[in-house]
């Protein structure tokens, strides 16, 4: 009786330590996943955090704006490695009940690339992260979980099973801003945006919308746009808790068509210094 009560107690700690890479919470799933089969001495390699929505549900962007919990992944790994920050895609707007923020209803993969040393003298490698969101629908639940994804160490490495969702997640991130010349203009509690494509061809895409990244901009105002000889204007209203620095507009432009010139490329990134209205 003595050996069986030690060896289920030895059993629930050794499950406590072994944290699934899966986890089932309100309104979501999420699962650690990685694009490649093992893990490369030095070489960096990408795991991500695939999150499902039930429907109606969302989770926020980096900023969510008015209101609102950024998706965050805490890192617990071994001893030489070192993870990047979160690759975010483009956002959309979600209600947060009648409010408009910045989030995430279709499913979304946030990709992490992860460094590891050059000298690795295990044969497989345990990687954790702590899960922490903010799921919303007609109410809102804070959620969190441990994950752990195991891989073993190999000289080469090969693409996984989820290497197209890596490719796919990968092309909805926002691309650098080119070919387009642009203004900011500061007056009262607006800035109007202004875009002048300088590259041949390019044209205003349909549905444009500017996402703050560091919530100069509120998310919830109706933005106001307009266009005139290929040149487009935005009008957005300012944050009633701005940043320290507002001397400029940083963000993310999405559009239903493509701002480049290409179908394909529907957010761009962008980094406009500010001018006071005289």
């Amino acid at each position: 009786m003595r050996a069986l009560f030690l060896f289920l107690s030895l059993l629930a700690a050794a499950s406590l330590h072994a944290n699934p890479a899966a986890h089932k919470g309100t309104g979501l799933n999420v699962e650690l996943i990685a694009e490649s089969t093992s893990i490369s001495p030095g070489k960096p390699f990408s795991v991500g955090l695939l999150i499902h929505h039930d429907r109606g549900y969302h989770t926020y962007w980096k900023n969510p704006g008015l209101a609102g919990v950024a998706t965050n992944l805490q890192w617990s790994l071994p001893r030489g490695f070192k993870a990047g920050p979160i690759q975010w895609p483009a956002p959309e707007k979600v209600k947060m009940a009648a409010i408009n923020t910045h989030g995430f209803e279709s499913d979304t993969l946030l990709i992490v690339d992860i460094t590891p040393p050059k000298n690795l003298r295990s044969s497989e490698i345990t990687l954790r992260t702590k899960a922490s969101w903010m799921c919303c629908f007609r109410s809102c639940a804070p959620g969190f979980c441990d994950l752990a994804l195991t891989l073993p160490v190999a000289p080469a490495s090969s693409q996984g099973p989820h290497a197209d969702l890596f490719t796919k997640a990968r092309s909805l991130h926002p691309v650098p801003a080119s070919g387009w010349q642009f203004s900011a203009l500061r007056s009262g509690n607006t800035i109007t945006l202004t875009g002048h494509p300088l590259t041949p061809g390019l044209k205003i895409p349909a549905h444009p919308q500017f996402f703050s990244a560091d919530n100069l901009i509120c998310s919830h105002p109706d933005q106001i746009w307009s266009s005139a000889d290929g040149t487009f204007k935005a009008i957005l209203t300012i944050s009633e808790m701005p940043p320290k620095n507002q001397s400029v507009l940083r963000g993310t432009l999405t559009a239903d068509s493509g701002w480049l010139g290409s179908k394909t490329t529907k957010a761009i990134d962008i980094a406009v210094p500010v001018t006071p209205a005289p």
